[in-house]
């Protein structure tokens, strides 16, 4: 049963009493969640407005730290503000009986496709090399010698085959590319080629042109873009990561790019974020960065989803898109 599906039973008790919900974000558009989840009559407070910790039993946010958590003791359910849940997934932060409420969005879904189509376009058709003779003034038609890459020869492969995996998928595949997708555990029903389980990790990326992430954030997962695994690709393909930085090794990717194995990088996404300003990853012509834009949560639609379990929660009834714990999203 895939995570939008998903029905949890409230933790037990009776139906939760109205009182404050602990709004827990620093992002730059705070202050349109805080109005926006008021008006769907969520009584969102931020953390020093709280008049009774112990009195909260949901929570709406993102990065929140164990020391907010521990007061807390009523808390029955997060909401997270974004599709990701693994900012709430880290061993021994979220107390036992806690549930984790995820978003699942399509728009969002059609957010990340276009994004990955734009940067499986950019590398395919070498838009880099373009920008520099541009910068330089120019007119350069050797950059692709008058023979593009054609979709249908060109192999993507993609990590991850959640909503927003197969939303790339479709994209892509109704632009004619050549489409495949692994996943950690088997996946049916699918029209293109599938892949799964460590197994068959190999094969799928020695088939791969251009190799995309977007796997949620596991202890099984991180770190899986490894020297290794990309020392398994082609020579000369290229790399897309949105899914999460720590998935990927960067010193292990530029070396693979320095030494001419890997053709290049288009990176949404970063072990430490905001990308420090002395990181290499910035000046090298070989890599693109976006600063985590990939696939910006829809604030309405959240909101929506956010309200909803809310209301859920006073009423007892289950609870909507309850992340997996024990599969970490």
């Amino acid at each position: 049963m895939s995570s939008a599906a998903q029905a949890h039973q409230v933790p037990s008790g009776a139906h939760a009493a109205a009182g404050q919900v602990l709004l827990h974000c620093n992002w730059l558009n705070k202050q349109l969640w805080f109005d926006q989840l008021t008006a769907a009559g969520v009584p969102v407070a931020w953390p020093d407005d709280i008049r009774d910790w112990s009195s909260i039993q949901y929570a709406v946010g993102w990065n929140f730290t164990p020391e907010v958590l521990a007061k807390m003791p009523g808390l029955r359910a997060i909401a997270s503000l974004g599709a990701g849940v693994d900012h709430a997934m880290r061993p021994g932060l979220i107390p036992p009986g806690v549930e984790i409420l995820r978003i699942v969005d399509p728009l969002m879904a059609q957010r990340m496709a276009t994004w990955v189509m734009w940067a499986v376009v950019n590398f395919q058709r070498k838009m880099d090399a373009y920008a520099r003779a541009q910068a330089e003034r120019r007119w350069d038609k050797t950059v692709e010698n008058l023979k593009p890459w054609d979709n249908g020869e060109v192999r993507v492969g993609i990590m991850g085959y959640g909503v927003m995996g197969q939303a790339a998928a479709a994209l892509l595949r109704a632009a004619g590319y050549n489409v495949a997708a692994w996943a950690r555990t088997s996946r049916g029903g699918s029209d293109i080629q599938m892949f799964s389980g460590r197994e068959s990790l190999r094969s799928f990326v020695e088939r791969t042109d251009i190799l995309v992430c977007l796997l949620p954030l596991t202890p099984e997962t991180e770190g899986i873009l490894s020297a290794q695994l990309l020392s398994w690709l082609p020579r000369g393909a290229g790399v897309i990561n949105a899914a999460r930085g720590r998935h990927l090794d960067e010193a292990a990717l530029l070396a693979a790019i320095d030494a001419g194995h890997v053709a290049g990088a288009v990176l949404d996404v970063f072990a430490t974020e905001p990308l420090p300003a002395d990181s290499p990853l910035w000046a090298h012509p070989k890599v693109r960065i976006t600063p985590h834009v990939s696939s910006i949560t829809d604030v309405p639609n959240a909101v929506a989803q956010i309200a909803e379990n809310y209301q859920r929660l006073l009423a007892g009834q289950p609870l909507l898109r309850v992340a997996n714990k024990s599969a970490g999203y």
